[in-house]
């Protein structure tokens, strides 16, 4: 037992003799672990926020102390009137798709036109609502898949097309930069692609311009990167760079025109409302990257909340206080597997720290129609700084949903 303690002794003599021999060396040592813990707390707040909050404690809901994000509840009177109004419109149908109109006083701006070419009619239905001269003054399309600008072209009768942008007197369109669709199909004929071209030149012909994003970014050829919307330029539609402007994307959705709709308040502050497209993981790194992004009111959600889309490194940087999402809840239009089917349970997952404040279309059902409201048509509208909420059926948070008890988990929402 004497020999045991005497080692000790011994082994601890030794050990701080070496500390003072070689202060130095340990000094380094403590400072590379530290160094390297400081750099692991980094990634992981940057790229798993969840994780970092689970780890260092702070509330567990979204929303702040509250737990919950809410939002004052508007009236269908009002909007017409608001400073600012964003129009998710529901196409009433069971499939996914994009279609937002903004309204500014007389200044509209239509982004993407789904889901199918039929849509065109439902589109114009709303849209006539709100746009009483007939014209809209900007058209963005994001990128060219079928369910952002089938109802850009629309049906034909007898060789007469019926969509956007052979409807209305377009002021400018945005478009994206690149595509890899095909232009013809294998048996020769124009394919939808091809078809938006030449509603985009039809557009051109009766006046509108036309430029691309990139162009936007690089102000050339009579484009801009900042269009405002009202005389006091307090409201501005701000086209970020995409990496995929410039470079070959091997997925459609990462070729998506971005945009940055910034609102200045009269107390000074800002509202900010963002719009990716279909973006996917890759390309929203890079939007981060290379844009100062600012926390945001509300997010149109990336890819109609597929698992691929709205990811952390996006999400911790934008911080979203309300989410729209522009699809039929539950739809297997593009996946079997339910936990893809839009909104994902990964959606639901990474989207779920920042806010309970999530709004969806319409959800699948077994009915005539294959389909059933959730929010319906989803408004957020700003008047007097105030930002207020308005469905044509309900303004229910998606988590409070039937469908979201069934289908999807979200512990933080519990």
């Amino acid at each position: 037992m004497a020999a045991k303690k005497n080692s000790s002794k011994k082994a601890q003599k030794q050990a701080v003799k070496y500390a003072k021999q070689h202060k130095k060396a340990v000094a380094i040592f403590v400072c590379v672990v530290l160094i390297i813990l400081i750099a692991a707390i980094l990634l992981i707040y940057l790229f798993k926020p969840a994780w970092f909050k689970g780890l260092f404690g702070g509330n567990d809901k979204p929303g702040g102390p509250g737990g919950e994000t809410e939002v004052e509840q508007g009236d269908l009177a009002d909007i017409n009137s608001a400073d600012l109004s964003i129009h998710f419109i529901d196409f009433k149908n069971d499939k996914a798709g994009d279609c937002t109109l903004i309204k500014v006083g007389d200044t509209e701006v239509l982004i993407d036109a789904g889901s199918t070419q039929g849509s065109a009619a439902v589109i114009k239905e709303y849209v006539d609502k709100y746009c009483t001269d007939g014209k809209l003054e900007y058209v963005i399309a994001t990128h060219a898949d079928q369910d952002h600008i089938a109802g850009m072209v629309g049906t034909s009768t007898k060789g007469t097309y019926n969509g956007i942008l052979y409807s209305y007197n377009i002021g400018t369109v945005i478009r994206f930069t690149d595509s890899n669709k095909d232009l013809t199909t294998q048996a020769g004929n124009p394919t939808l692609y091809s078809r938006f071209l030449t509603a985009v030149d039809y557009a051109v012909e009766h006046e509108a311009a036309a430029y691309t994003a990139l162009q936007c970014w690089n102000e050339t050829d009579g484009a801009s990167k900042k269009y405002y919307l009202d005389a006091e330029h307090k409201i501005s539609m701000n086209i970020l760079y995409n990496y995929y402007y410039d470079h070959k994307a091997a997925d459609e959705n990462d070729y998506s025109v971005c945009m940055l709709l910034t609102q200045e308040l009269a107390d000074g502050k800002q509202n900010n409302y963002l719009f990716t497209g279909d973006l996917e993981e890759k390309g929203e790194q890079y939007l981060v990257q290379y844009n100062t992004l600012p926390e945001v009111e509300l997010f149109k959600a990336g890819h109609h909340g597929s698992p691929t889309s709205s990811n952390d490194c996006l999400l911790s940087v934008i911080k979203p206080k309300h989410v729209a999402v522009c699809c039929c809840a539950g739809t297997d239009e593009y996946t079997k597997t339910k936990d893809n089917q839009f909104p994902s349970q990964a959606f639901i997952n990474r989207i779920s720290p920042y806010t309970d404040a999530v709004y969806c279309l319409n959800v699948t059902s077994d009915n005539a129609d294959g389909y059933e409201l959730l929010n319906g048509d989803i408004v957020f509208y700003s008047k007097d700084s105030a930002l207020k909420l308005w469905c044509s059926n309900n303004t229910t948070k998606l988590k409070d949903t039937d469908w979201f008890k069934n289908n999807r988990n979200a512990a933080s929402w519990q």
